[in-house]
């Protein structure tokens, strides 16, 4: 299955994640990741290189049940379509967000625009 045909051209994903980084931070996020047991990939996420991908069961201990039903409820899709969404842009997401491995202030991440900041990443082409 295209996630693009449960997404669109990703937009509301995006958004949704935007809304997750305001609320609960960036470093939340991570430090799930890195409980899930996905360092490299965080580390892949942070720095110059290319990002290593995450698989969905990952984002799914990382992001924790309640906050993902919540998010999938939001978009109108099951939690584990959701997380296969989240899968395939977090690691674009943190790459713009962290120029440099630099994770962005608290006021700049209540600032976010995540849709400007991923402008020229092809989000429809990561959900195919």
């Amino acid at each position: 299955m295209h996630l693009a045909e449960q997404f669109g051209d990703g937009a509301s994903l995006v958004q949704t994640l935007g809304d997750l980084l305001r609320t609960d931070g960036l470093q939340d996020l991570l430090a799930g990741f890195n409980d899930a047991g996905e360092e490299s990939a965080v580390e892949s996420w942070l720095g110059n290189g290319t990002n290593r991908p995450v698989e969905v069961g990952a984002v799914q201990r990382a992001v924790g049940r309640t906050r993902l039903s919540a998010i999938a409820e939001q978009l109108g899709v099951t939690p584990e379509v959701a997380a296969d969404g989240l899968a395939r842009i977090i690691p674009s997401a943190v790459d713009a967000l962290t120029p440099g491995g630099t994770l962005p202030s608290g006021e700049q991440l209540d600032q976010l625009d995540l849709g400007s900041l991923l402008a020229g990443v092809d989000v429809a082409e990561l959900l195919r």
